[in-house]
């Protein structure tokens, strides 16, 4: 369905009925290549697991397509989270893998849900709107995990097992991505690229642009991590305004011994909170590629002046880490530090913080109350209990309606065709309505009050 054909009526009166559902986070969506020019060309390539929003059996549902860590109802990692929620299977014709050449370039779109045109509701996120790293391995394990990768896998491809490496960090906010809402920034955004061929009224996808290594060899298949760190940070340790630029802790260093390299502690993370997808690139010599045919459909845009949705970002192309990290053990070498500490500490003793960069130095105040500590062992290793007052403001509720095709031939056949990437409307509400009835035809997705 075409922009066009999806009247202003029928978007509200869906929307309206759909205000009062669950809200939703993020995953990567499709995967292109991109050629020297930065356009997206070729056919489309899916993460695992993916599945359309039209899907009946199974229902589709945000839960199916997200993978949350640590897991629903975990307030702490346990050092066992895997990365890949599904496992590697053969390739799908109807939602295949990407193929690539040694060297291309990809994009990696995901979906930003007002996580970055909503700032206002998640206060204590980070201000890049959360750092992706992005890590790769001709050798995936079967249950990759979180605590062997992260912050281990380095850029030389040095760190822990040596298995993969780190191959890009990006922020979650690239800068130009927004969902259609009413707020300044999504606004702003779609003005600013108005003559990129931006319409307000069409959502433009968030970007990981990432180059696959030179030495992959054609046959191989290169799984890649995609991962998103995006915890509530606490004010009272770190200048959460100061984390523009992508440099917070990560639980995990503390849980595994290891000190933060900009001197933050565990005070600084005020709730855990991370998402993950896995995507397998089926790498291929370049001259078995197909031609590069323009991806007119990655957003599926009607007029061809509308590049901005089917171009990588810039200046992603030309430099592999926004976000300056690496793993916390740098200089290579295996890591004797991915198994978590018996007991993880609330505080570590890290590098000097008057030696990490003033934008991000960790701060402390005398007013922060302490917390009590149950009945434990001599050391004071029991069951800490922290009162908390929160005091939510009041935010208007936004929610967006995904119209898509199904992924089947609608003559009975059953046969497979290409997805087609889906048509967004946003209305707005002043109140959650009641939970609306199952809908058919029409498979939805909502968010809205994110992190509340």
């Amino acid at each position: 369905m075409r922009p066009s054909q999806l009247t202003a009526s029928t978007a509200l009166l869906t929307a309206a009925a759909l205000v009062g559902l669950a809200n939703a986070h993020s995953w990567v969506e499709e995967v292109y290549r991109v050629d020297e020019n930065g356009a997206m060309i070729g056919q489309t390539g899916y993460p695992r697991g993916w599945i359309p929003r039209t899907s009946t059996n199974p229902p589709f549902s945000d839960d199916l397509a997200q993978w949350l860590l640590p897991l629903k109802g975990q307030s702490a990692y346990s050092g066992n989270e895997i990365l890949n929620k599904h496992q590697k299977t053969e390739n799908n014709p109807a939602l295949p893998m990407l193929q690539a050449a040694p060297g291309d370039k990809i994009a990696l779109l995901h979906l930003e849900n007002g996580h970055v045109s909503l700032p206002q509701n998640q206060p204590k996120k980070p201000r890049n709107r959360g750092t992706v790293f992005l890590y790769g391995t001709t050798q995936p394990a079967k249950d990759e995990r979180l605590f062997d990768v992260h912050l281990v896998w380095n850029r030389a491809g040095t760190g822990g097992d040596k298995r993969g490496k780190l191959l890009a960090t990006r922020n979650y906010d690239d800068g130009q991505c927004y969902q259609t809402n009413p707020q300044e920034i999504s606004t702003s955004r779609a003005q600013k690229l108005a003559s990129e061929g931006a319409v307000h009224e069409r959502e433009l996808r968030c970007q990981s642009d990432v180059q696959l290594p030179d030495d992959l060899k054609p046959g191989d298949v290169y799984t890649i991590y995609w991962y998103w760190d995006w915890p509530d940070l606490d004010p009272e340790h770190i200048k959460v305004d100061a984390t523009t630029d992508g440099r917070y802790p990560w639980a995990g260093t503390f849980m595994r011994g290891e000190t933060d390299p900009n001197g933050f502690t565990m005070a600084a993370i005020a709730k855990n909170e991370s998402y993950a997808s896995t995507v397998d690139i089926q790498i291929v010599e370049r001259a078995k590629i197909p031609p590069g045919v323009a991806v007119a459909k990655a957003a599926d845009v009607g007029q061809s002046n509308q590049k901005i949705y089917t171009m990588a970002v810039a200046d992603q192309l030309s430099n592999n880490f926004k976000v300056d990290i690496d793993a916390n053990n740098a200089g290579g070498g295996s890591s004797s530090a991915t198994t978590p500490a018996s007991s993880p500490s609330a505080t570590a003793t890290g590098s000097d913080p008057a030696a990490a960069p003033s934008s991000v130095a960790p701060t402390t105040t005398s007013s922060a109350a302490a917390p009590t500590t149950t009945a434990g062992d001599a050391s004071g290793g029991g069951n800490v209990t922290v009162t908390m007052t929160v005091t939510v403001p009041a935010t208007t509720v936004y929610s967006t309606v995904y119209v898509t095709k199904s992924v089947f031939a609608g003559d009975g056949s059953g046969s497979a065709i290409s997805p087609v990437a889906p048509v967004y409307a946003t209305a707005t509400a002043g109140a959650a309505a009641p939970t609306a009835p199952a809908m058919r035809g029409r498979v939805v997705r909502r968010n809205w009050q994110f992190g509340q």
